[in-house]
């Protein structure tokens, strides 16, 4: 095995770390605060060992070495992340744990009481969730210089398709994409009667299918004091459920390639439908009379599950289980491949409905009529579809363990399901359960279904290839479009 290419690259990873860290002290400095002492250095500590790092000379990895690096850089960058956290704000361990590891994989759940918490430690959350979405492999392709060499094939666990000729300028060119949507949404969330430094953090957040907020009460308390700051946070939660490879023909002006993209219309067509059967549960099931808070809430709350971002408008946990199942259906499906979002991905639904199509017409029609699975003019194996729906078995399967465990701590199994689905599809909202008061247990479990759900289970199947041979890391190899 080629260990020093592996400590290479893993120490990479945990120089954008650093470099992260060093921010934290540089917003104490900007609102007059007491410096983060403790993010300072480990941050520099880590920058200075990837300055080492650079010396180490090593070959790219290979795929199986890069998918070690993964599960081990995504694992360790949380409890660093939440030691330096237990450090600076002598918050249990367990919680500073689970902020960490929500925020590293873009879940957005949160037991820490924001009052008169410091602005860079709130920035910090939202800044987690920033880079842990987008990967800290782009990060490091694009700002560390000796990466790219021993870590190409680390770049294809992480983000599986090219945009441009090589995976540095794709990493390049998906950075500059995801600055610039998050500056430009900034603005408008500024426009729309947020203060700088809330618009900057739930951009951020927002952009990334997070949903970390600076309030306790979340996007809730934004929402009841600027009401219009609701339309340009709808519009980016669409886009950042949105395949990258999408996005950067939609910022390019590719219009032609986007409307093309078959994936888009099934995303954009749950995002309708189940909106729909939600905002007809608040007002059927729920029996919200104003129709017009019902239609916003219902579509708003749906959308951030299905775009796994998890802002809410309202209490989730108020709803009836009619309408928390609707969304926990959404919060499974997820948004689109090759994007910031979780759950299972439309195009893995995609692949599933076409295959059901195939199956029925195989049954009524000769052979010869039945044509092969398509998706966007590319005909999809047998094996694709394989693992599409090995996959959905091992999400749902997730889920449902991860609900009778905490239904065993006195917890409805409909709320169960739901933190479940939320937690495993990296979404973060909540019926109620994750609280600072919530059992060790139960913090476990979601720490658990987090980063199970934002690997999409790779460490399984590494450990499954050791069992059983490197065959079976085909199965964990995204195809073109997943």
């Amino acid at each position: 095995m080629n260990l020093r290419g592996i400590a290479k690259a893993y120490l990479g990873v945990l120089t954008i770390l650093g470099l992260l860290m060093i921010l934290v002290p540089l917003v104490d400095v900007i609102y007059g605060e007491p410096v983060s002492i403790w993010f300072l250095v480990v941050g520099e500590a880590l920058v200075f060992i990837g300055l080492l790092a650079s010396k180490i000379k090593a070959p790219p990895l290979a795929s199986l070495e890069a998918l070690l690096v993964a599960a081990i850089g995504w694992v360790s960058v949380s409890f660093i992340g939440a030691a330096v956290l237990k450090l600076q704000t002598g918050l249990p361990f367990i919680d500073t744990l689970f902020e960490s590891v929500s925020g590293f994989t873009g879940t957005g759940f949160t037991v820490f009481n924001l009052m008169g918490m410091k602005h860079s430690i709130i920035f910090w959350r939202c800044l987690m969730q920033w880079a842990g979405e987008l990967g800290f492999v782009v990060f490091a392709m694009v700002l560390i210089p000796y990466f790219y060499g021993v870590a190409k094939n680390l770049y294809g666990v992480e983000r599986p398709v090219k945009i441009e000729a090589s995976f540095y300028r794709t990493a390049a060119q998906l950075l500059v994409i995801y600055v610039v949507l998050t500056l430009a949404g900034s603005v408008t969330y500024v426009a729309a009667g947020m203060n700088f430094f809330d618009a900057i953090c739930h951009m951020m957040t927002t952009i990334a299918t997070g949903g970390m907020s600076t309030y306790n009460d979340g996007y809730q308390h934004i929402f009841l004091s600027a009401p219009l700051t609701y339309i340009p946070v709808f519009i980016f939660m669409i886009l950042g459920g949105m395949n990258l490879y999408d996005l950067y023909n939609l910022t390019t002006g590719r219009f032609k390639a986007l409307l093309k993209s078959e994936e888009l219309k099934c995303y954009l067509i749950s995002l309708l439908v189940i909106s729909s059967l939600v905002f007809a549960s608040y007002v059927l099931v729920d029996k919200v009379h104003n129709l017009w808070y019902a239609f916003i809430a219902s579509f708003f709350n749906n959308v951030s599950g299905m775009t796994t971002t998890g802002f809410s408008i309202g209490s989730i946990a108020k709803l009836s289980d009619t309408t928390k199942a609707l969304i926990t259906i959404g919060m499974v499906i997820g948004g689109m491949s090759f994007s910031t979002a979780g759950g299972i991905k439309s195009f893995r639904l995609l692949l599933v409905l076409k295959k059901f199509k195939n199956s029925v017409e195989s049954l009524v029609a000769p052979p010869t009529a039945v044509k092969p699975i398509a998706v966007g003019g590319r005909v999809v194996n047998e094996s694709d579809i394989s693992h599409a729906m090995l996959f959905i078995i091992i999400h749902i399967t997730a889920i449902v363990s991860g609900a009778v465990l905490i239904s065993s701590y006195g917890y409805a199994l409909s709320d169960s399901l739901f933190e479940a689905a939320s937690a495993a599809s990296c979404v973060g909202l909540s019926a109620g359960i994750v609280a600072p008061t919530a059992p060790a247990g139960v913090k476990l479990t979601i720490i658990t279904l987090m980063i199970l759900g934002r690997l999409e289970y790779l460490h399984l199947i590494f450990l499954a290839s050791l069992i059983f041979g490197k065959k079976i890391l085909a199965l964990s190899r995204p195809q073109s479009m997943m």
